[in-house]
């Protein structure tokens, strides 16, 4: 957490970002989140801020 990164980077900021990234699984008409996959499958590279 230096040279610019985010020094106020603590937890539920980290959670908010991989919520954030997470993309649903296809087909099903499943609801996100739910109790089987949560928000679905993390994709870190939507996750980060630039």
């Amino acid at each position: 957490m230096v040279r610019g990164n985010d020094p106020y980077l603590y937890g539920e900021k980290v959670k908010a970002y991989l919520t954030r990234g997470a993309r649903p699984f296809g087909g099903g008409g499943m609801r996100f989140p739910n109790n089987r996959v949560g928000y679905g499958a993390l994709c870190v590279k939507e996750s980060l801020p630039v």
